[in-house]
């Protein structure tokens, strides 16, 4: 059996908002062009949205404004950019590790209870995903509906804009009110894609990586079942026959398991750089966006937008590291399927014997699990992300006992 993948919708979720920023595979001289043509509008996004945030808090900064709301705003924008310049860097390895995982996972053939464990699995990628685009899509809503609730509220001649420009023009009278909200409308639409599309990817990747070493393991456990069967009808065929048959279908398992480590190794080499980027920025991140829901004077509108942007930041987290230690769980696991190979029927000749010396080479070698790392520091794990909300509520803790100070 093989993957339909144009009925998935996560699938066809990564696909959409990566063709917008341009990393995607392209299938003929014209997909390349246009692929060209989104990787230096998001290059032209990312720095002007770069530019306007990093004036903002400049100008904010000399004039004793909310420079907390602005700071936030700004590694927002700098987490979104910063991964995505990470994988630019990367872009002709990332888009190998999507073709590999087109080819080889959702174009490979399976049998009725592997295809349920990878539709098991992919049902996870589907909630996974929906739900991080669903937050992401409406944080950036909140964001345009903001300046018209706050226009609203204080003075409906004054028209806002999503953010500070800082220009020596006038921005509130046409048409220049209504060109720089469509520009910063177009940035932030941008800008929230490559927030969570480099992560979605990611799951996806992982999360199918995940599956594979899944697969692998039930392909483990049923790799003498043939045998066994045989066994009760004619013992002697199984003898004869039936041993060494088994240890080529081991011999091609052993081929699936080296390629699933290699999968591994590049999906590190692409994605550490990022991990390391968001153990570093989220913790701060959540910590600013419980301050500007609980302790800022803020109105309600841009409130709902850090509610959001809090919850996104922690499912987004969430996701991303239970993608990495599921990776972790399942490779190791690979030594429990080996083990559990109905090896004790065997007979011990020729490729009996090889097969439970080679048997003992998989599990030593599944016990040095598959990890993906922040820059090779530690593997990343669930234990990774109570470490980072547990840092996020310490650094409110300081500011939240500084305000009290002050007040």
């Amino acid at each position: 059996m093989q993957i339909e993948e144009h009925q998935d919708i996560s699938v066809n979720l990564c696909r959409f908002f990566l063709k917008n920023v341009g990393l995607w595979t392209a299938e003929d001289l014209a997909e390349e062009r246009k692929r060209k043509v989104m990787i230096a509008y998001t290059l032209w996004c990312t720095g002007l949205a770069l530019v306007v945030t990093l004036r903002d808090l400049y100008f904010t900064w000399i004039h004793n404004g909310d420079i907390l709301y602005v700071l936030t705003n700004c590694l927002s924008v700098v987490t979104a950019s910063g991964k995505v310049y990470l994988l630019l860097i990367n872009k002709a390895k990332f888009i190998n590790l999507i073709v590999y995982m087109r080819d080889k996972f959702w174009n490979s053939s399976y049998d009725l209870e592997e295809k349920e464990i990878f539709d098991n699995y992919r049902k996870t990628c589907v909630f996974f995903i929906s739900s991080v685009t669903t937050v992401g899509i409406c944080v950036m809503l909140s964001y345009v509906a903001t300046p018209f609730f706050l226009s609203r509220a204080s003075n409906e001649s004054e028209r806002m804009l999503i953010f500070n420009m800082w220009l020596s023009i006038p921005t509130s009278v046409p048409p220049n009110y209504e060109l720089l909200l469509l520009l910063q409308i177009v940035t932030l639409y941008h800008i929230g894609v490559c927030y969570f599309c480099v992560d979605n990817i990611f799951c996806m990747l992982a999360i199918h990586l995940t599956a594979q070493f899944r697969i692998l393991q039930h392909r483990f456990t049923k790799l003498c079942d043939v045998v066994y069967e045989t066994s009760e009808k004619d013992p002697e065929l199984m003898l004869r026959n039936h041993t060494d048959r088994c240890y080529r279908k081991f011999k091609g398992h052993i081929r699936q398991h080296q390629a699933l480590i290699e999968f591994c190794k590049k999906l590190e080499d692409v994605y550490t750089m990022i991990s390391f980027l968001q153990v570093l920025i989220f913790s701060v991140l959540i910590c600013l966006f419980g301050y500007q829901i609980l302790l800022a004077d803020a109105p309600l509108a841009r409130r709902t937008i850090f509610i959001l942007l809090l919850i996104g930041a922690m499912f987004l987290l969430f996701m991303f590291t239970y993608s990495c230690g599921d990776v972790i769980q399942q490779s190791d696991d690979v030594a429990i399927g080996a083990y559990s190979t109905l090896w004790s029927i065997t007979p011990m000749n020729k490729f009996g014997k090889m097969l439970r010396k080679d048997l003992i080479m998989v599990i030593a070698r599944s016990r040095r699990f598959c990890c993906l790392t922040a820059n090779g520091f530690f593997p990343v794990s669930l234990e990774t992300y109570t470490s980072i909300l547990s840092t996020a509520v310490s650094y409110f803790t300081l500011i939240k006992s500084h305000v009290e100070d002050i007040t």
